[in-house]
């Protein structure tokens, strides 16, 4: 039986070679037409070199061909003899690229579902998700399953742990939440997540460190560079897209609270009760990374959130360039409302709170609102009422009469934390992406 399930295994990898896009049927048909282009040569030589002497060859293939054996099965045997020749050829281009890909891929008789699974994700809608924190770096995880043409904005404002003291000490951004994401993209995430993860317990230096934030400062120190540091490390890690900073410049966030006081620094936004009223950075107007302005500009998707409103979703818009980007790209704009408030930030926020918040940062609107309609559990509410949180209210009458397309999608996660499920939003998005770039491509929209 278990032999019986590896050869249907073995099958249904050799019928990936076949499907469209591999670009292998192409080269199959190539070997076909170059062996009968070889046969007939050799037969044109045969006779050519016979001269005289054709009709003592020729004779006895005469005789077979008009003879009532052949009249009976000639046709079938002619069909088994086409039938055999391809599945030759097709046999021997496959063990030719799985000869070739044994030098890159670690089972080469996996090398149909690795070239498919590629090439599918290649295909999928070009998305841009930008933010911090858990929640990027969460959705990250289920947008890779249906594109690689991915692109994640991280914000670099954090000044708190492993990541303030190294911006203290070097004077570079935050690396801590494009740790996350970087290792949320890498095709060995298991094993990315735990060595960039990895916190030191040991020595006076490198205590509280994680090894991700120290590789990024000496990817920095190495390059001199911020910005060239992560695109090497794009390249090393072998990301399915590419993760960036907003900015290649150290930014400290201001963070105005209703009494009129200014909180300097993230980390300290919560120290100061009540919510946030508005955020800006220091300095103003830092230059960002180009990637960042061309990967919006082209994108079909472009994703606010989930994740802490005025900490790790506001901050990457703050970029001058980057909010340009986002007011002239055709993409549509999502926003992923939280499913719960944050306390010394979003307090008794409800969902049209949050939008309203964004569109004054922003300068616009999104296009769509996306809300979750599952039922938060009695467990998890007591657990964040006692960190001063509570489940946002989705104020749909307000989003609608503000002219917003909202969504109410069943997106609460398992677990003790109130997070979005990242497969379903995730499948949602890239669905919506795909709609949108086909009614876009029909010229129906803008």
């Amino acid at each position: 039986m278990r032999r019986l399930r590896e050869r249907a295994s073995a099958v249904l990898t050799w019928r990936l070679w076949l499907t469209p896009g591999m670009g292998v049927k192409r080269h199959v048909g190539l070997a076909l037409a170059g062996t009968v282009l070889m046969v007939l040569g050799v037969a044109g030589a045969a006779l050519w070199l016979l001269g005289g002497h054709r009709r003592e060859v020729s004779t006895p293939i005469e005789t077979v061909l008009v003879s009532e054996g052949w009249r009976a099965v000639g046709g079938y045997a002619s069909l088994a003899l086409v039938i055999v020749g391809v599945l030759v050829a097709i046999v021997a281009v496959v063990r030719l690229n799985r000869s070739l890909l044994s030098h890159w891929v670690a089972r080469p008789d996996r090398a149909a579902v690795f070239l498919h699974e590629r090439l599918s994700l290649a295909r999928g809608p070009r998305v841009v998700a930008l933010g911090g924190g858990s929640g990027l770096s969460n959705l990250l995880r289920g947008l890779r399953e249906h594109t690689s043409n991915l692109t994640a904005v991280v914000t670099v404002s954090d000044d708190g742990g492993s990541s303030g003291r190294l911006r203290a000490a070097f004077d570079m951004p935050s690396p801590g939440d494009l740790t996350d994401c970087l290792a949320a993209l890498s095709d060995n995430e298991l094993e990315v997540t735990r060595l960039l993860q990895y916190r030191f317990r040991r020595g006076e230096e490198l205590q509280g460190h994680t090894f991700g934030n120290l590789l990024i400062t000496t990817l920095t120190e190495v390059e001199g560079d911020f910005g060239q540091a992560i695109r090497v490390l794009n390249r090393l890690l072998n990301l399915s897209g590419a993760v960036y900073p907003v900015t290649g410049r150290p930014v400290t966030l201001l963070v105005s609270k209703p009494g009129g006081e200014v909180i300097r620094g993230e980390s300290r936004t919560r120290q100061c009760p009540g919510p946030a009223r508005a955020v800006a950075l220091e300095p103003e107007q830092p230059e960002a990374v180009p990637e960042v302005v061309s990967a919006i500009l082209a994108a079909d998707l472009a994703v606010l959130g989930p994740g802490s409103l005025f900490t790790s979703t506001l901050p990457p818009i703050l970029v001058p360039e980057v909010r340009r980007a986002l007011m002239d790209t055709p993409a549509d704009l999502v926003y992923v409302c939280n499913i719960m408030t944050e306390a010394g930030e979003t307090d008794g926020f409800d969902a049209y709170a949050h939008v309203e918040a964004l569109a004054r940062h922003l300068g616009r609107l999104p296009d769509v609102v996306v809300l979750n309609s599952a039922p938060v559990d009695d467990a998890r509410l007591e657990a964040y009422r006692t960190e001063g949180a509570t489940a946002v209210e989705p104020s749909l009458d307000q989003l609608r009469d503000a002219g917003l397309e909202v969504l109410q999608l069943p997106l609460l996660g398992p677990g003790p934390v109130a997070q979005h499920d990242s497969q379903r939003l995730a499948g949602w998005l890239v669905d919506l992406a795909r709609r949108r770039a086909a009614t876009r491509k029909a010229g129906l929209l803008p």
